[in-house]
């Protein structure tokens, strides 16, 4: 067979699982079988190199050999027992990979001593699983590498109870002795550590590896004398090779450690420079400075230089993953998703990169992958509570995987019971399944081991108060300032608890008091703000929103919803009058304040009018551009109604040329492909899309957009199950419950409970399931949802007009409230006017109600139903 080729540059630098004294014994064959005089005579030269450390040569003469003798399993044996002893267990296993199935006798040993010598003692135990010893030796060799697993799995008690039974079953054993020193290093037992090794010392000749284990004990102690001396002892007697040896590396590497910690820095420099001379510092280079872009914030810099050491050092992992996560946390996800797969080995790969790879797989739809990715993580190392908490937290946002995630968090829980987060997660779930004793027990066990877990607490409190425990949440506020007096975050959550628990007089001055004390801290400037507006006091909650703003003159978002709450019973002209103002008081915020009328603009129509107010902002301000690129947008979308398609692609191609990473734009030439020439066209420029930003979940609702519009409602809906399915994106699964409405699927209303069950705090959610259930009949719990509706936003105006319709007959002066309201806030609906007209007719109100109508059939001139209800109101006059 063919052998793949391996540069000695890319040997691994593990330690020696074996002595170095070995090499002469491994490299006699295991099965004896017959070989020719010229494969022979390679092997003899091979073993005389080997005896003389010529690690090269001998390399060479047993690749011969196999050349020779291709079929000759022993010649391979060889050739993997040369990497191990050279430290290359990675390219020991490559190499034996092939023939374990069909030589699982002569080959089973020395690739599981491979395996754990890479520290995939998962890997080595599931081989030796599927082996049977037949000797003593070889008893010996399977008993020293389940010793090693135990190890690094970090069962340290167990490993230095069986190495202890080898050691003194095999007084002179190497690797018996040195696993038992690591194990009590890795016990924190370093005293022992120390005597262990100084007892195998006293009666067996020097070894390096027993050396070098042993000065890391006594550095571990603070012994750095004694700890140099050893380490010195060790670098003369590492067998003297033509290769740089992984344990001369970890000698000299520990050396000048010691000595730099001692201040011996002329000395230390001495075993620098060997190290430099034997690494390949051009590469080392090149890979310090793309990690120096990326702490510089040069990310495209960094992968560019990634790239280019990839090319010339294709077998390279660590490049490889290191641009791998760069790739996927920048977006590029194919790139990434690929690198971060083909190179991560879970069993031995660090947590942020297990880390890196996972978020990656999720955000490219990959969740199952990403689970079993944790899961052989966490059965290589079953006690780490980082790995525990990302599989916990990832199975319980997959279907049929809950119970897996829950063990996994309670497990990360015993582990670092002090990390309240963990709690958090679990009383979400719980939640969110409506099973609320057991999220209370969470978030209570997470108060009680720590209340200044602002984020948890608060959660806590917001779950107690939207669950009516009016007495613990104040249980939990008197704690906060008993316990908190002075922090400023704890009187804010309890003023927050005292605003909902309408104590909303002890709330407003605790609040003033803690913004006057802190004029600069948002939060606090939020919650008065938020405390002014359950008060009805709107003005000054705009006042106090109006500062935030000018905390952030650079972000546009806390001015938006400043607007949104000063725009509550006001025109759009007052909106923009008063954004006008606010932008004259405050040149800081006046891109911002210009930028946002015209976008109001924009959504009336007034095309001109914005563009006339961009030109006055200077061109360069991010938020004038967007604003820019979403009125040149509109006047796309306008060119397009009056198929203009030249203009349309002109607008469009300005637009993304402002925002080239704006999807949103991108796939607007979808739709102009499509209205020009067809659905085969748009097709193609979708395809274009997915190329430059990848496939998402927003270009996937465009496909299926396409073929709902090309008569293929089945075919749509089958797509988004299955994104939704991968994916559990919960924007494709509102447009799956939209679509199963529109084309009256019977699976509509199920689709929409889940969509309620994953987005409790949805209103959108719970609108689509209040219509949904209207239309089949089921009012009452239409109404449910309505409520929950208003209850999350009070101003919605179709919730209002379709509980008003639903309460006409069993609550009248509800439902008149709720669509005279319902009309204040949208007096150009026809339909609203036309609910209030008909609720009011119901109360009697009949010139009243014909006033309503009257105005709705304006609206809507041809709406039958409407015209008939004026009619029975009128011959009531």
């Amino acid at each position: 067979m063919k052998i793949k080729k391996r540069n000695l540059s890319s040997l691994s630098k593990t330690i020696l699982f074996g002595s170095l004294l070995l090499t002469l014994t491994h490299l006699t064959g295991c099965n004896e079988q017959s070989t020719t005089s010229d494969a022979s005579s390679h092997i003899t030269r091979a073993e005389t190199y080997a005896k003389q450390g010529q690690f090269r040569s001998a390399f060479i003469e047993v690749r011969n050999a196999i050349q020779a003798e291709p079929g000759n399993v022993d010649h391979v044996l060889r050739l993997a027992n040369l990497y191990l002893d050279a430290g290359a267990s990675k390219d020991a296993a490559v190499l034996l990979e092939p023939w374990f199935e069909d030589h699982k006798e002569a080959v089973t040993l020395t690739l599981a001593r491979a395996y754990v010598s890479q520290g995939k003692h998962l890997s080595a135990t599931e081989t030796l699983a599927k082996f049977t010893p037949a000797s003593e030796s070889e008893q010996l060799e399977v008993s020293l590498i389940q010793a090693e697993a135990l190890r690094q799995r970090g069962e340290f008690e167990e490993a230095i109870v069986l190495f202890q039974q080898l050691s003194e079953s095999n007084p002179s054993n190497v690797d018996a002795v040195e696993g038992l020193v690591k194990s009590k290093l890795g016990a924190q037992q370093f005293d022992e550590a120390v005597k262990t090794a100084n007892e195998w010392l006293e009666t067996n000749e020097p070894e390096p590896v027993v050396l070098y284990w042993k000065a890391l004990a006594q550095y571990q102690l603070g012994e750095m004398e004694q700890a140099a001396a050893t380490l010195t002892d060790a670098v003369s007697v590492v067998p003297t090779a033509d290769i740089f040896l992984p344990i001369r590396r970890n000698i000299l590497t520990a050396l000048s450690q010691v000595l730099t910690a001692q201040g011996r820095i002329t000395e230390a420099q001495i075993y620098n420079n060997i190290l430099a001379e034997n690494t390949n510092t051009a590469v080392q280079e090149q890979f310090e400075a793309a990690m120096s872009a990326v702490k510089e914030g040069q990310v495209e810099t960094a992968k560019a230089q990634l790239r280019d050491l990839l090319t010339a050092s294709p077998d390279n992992e660590q490049i490889a993953l290191m641009l791998g996560a760069l790739s996927a946390s920048t977006g590029e996800l194919d790139e990434g998703v690929q690198l971060l797969t083909e190179n991560l080995d879970p069993e031995t790969a660090s947590t942020p990169l297990i880390r890196a790879a996972t978020v990656a797989q999720v955000d490219a739809g990959e969740r199952e992958e990403a689970l079993k990715t944790l899961e052989r993580a966490i059965e290589a190392r079953p006690n780490t509570s980082e790995l525990l908490a990302m599989h916990g937290i990832l199975a319980l946002n997959i279907p049929d995987h809950h119970d897996a995630g829950i063990e996994s968090l309670t497990k990360a829980i015993r582990l670092t019971p002090e990390n309240t987060r963990l709690h958090l997660a679990l009383a979400r779930h719980f939640q969110q399944n409506d099973e609320p004793d057991q999220a209370l027990s969470n978030l209570r066990t997470a108060f009680t081991k720590a209340p200044d877990d602002w984020i948890t607490t608060a959660y806590y409190l917001d779950f107690l108060l939207s669950t009516e425990a009016k007495t613990e949440a104040e249980e939990i506020r008197d704690s906060l300032l008993n316990g908190y007096p002075e922090d400023r975050q704890a009187l804010l959550l309890a003023s927050m608890a005292d605003a909902r628990l309408n104590n909303q007089s002890a709330a407003t001055e605790r609040l003033e008091a803690l913004v006057k004390a802190n004029p600069d801290w948002q939060p606090g400037l939020r919650a008065l703000a938020s405390t002014y507006l359950r008060n009805g006091e709107k003005d000054k909650a705009v006042g106090t929103m109006v500062e935030v703003v000018r905390l952030n003159p650079n972000d546009v978002g806390p001015l938006l919803q400043t607007s949104r709450l000063y725009a509550q019973d006001r025109t759009p002209e007052d909106v923009k009058s008063w954004l006008a103002t606010l932008g004259q008081q405050h040149s800081e915020l006046e891109p911002l304040a210009v930028g946002l009328v015209a976008q109001i603009n924009i959504r009336e129509g007034n095309l001109a009018e914005a563009s006339d107010l961009l030109k006055t902002q200077p061109d360069n301000h991010s938020f004038i551009q967007q604003t820019t690129a979403n009125l040149l947008a509109a006047e796309a979308r306008q060119a397009l109604i009056s198929e203009d398609f030249e203009t349309a692609r002109t607008k469009i191609t300005e637009a993304i040329a402002l925002q080239p990473d704006n999807i949103n734009l991108a796939l607007i030439p979808v739709r102009i492909a499509e209205l020009e020439k067809g659905a085969q066209h748009a097709r193609d420029t979708l395809r274009d899309v997915e190329n430059t930003f990848g496939k998402q979940s927003i270009t996937v609702r465009a496909q299926a957009g396409l073929m709902l519009r090309d008569q293929r409602p089945d075919d749509a809906i089958k797509l988004l199950s299955s994104h939704y399915e991968q994916t559990g994106d919960l924007d494709s699964l509102a447009y799956l419950v939209s679509v199963s409405q529109a084309t009256q699927s019977e699976d509509a209303g199920q689709l929409s409970l889940e969509w309620v069950t994953k987005a409790p705090n949805s209103p959108a959610a719970h609108l689509r399931r209040g219509d949904i259930l209207l239309q089949s009949g089921s009012q009452d719990e239409a109404a449910d949802h309505y409520e929950r509706v208003l209850e999350l936003q009070d101003n919605n105006v179709t919730a209002m007009n379709n509980l008003a319709w639903i309460l006409r007959e069993s609550d009248r002066s509800r439902a008149l409230k709720l669509a005279s309201r319902a009309a204040e806030l949208a007096p150009n609906s026809a339909a609203v006017l036309d609910t209030y007209g008909w609720i009011l007719h119901l109360d009697g109100q009949h010139q009243a109600a014909a006033e309503q109508i009257e105005k709705a059939l304006e609206l809507e001139p041809d709406q039958e139903e409407i015209a008939q209800h004026l009619e029975q109101v009128r011959e009531l006059l």
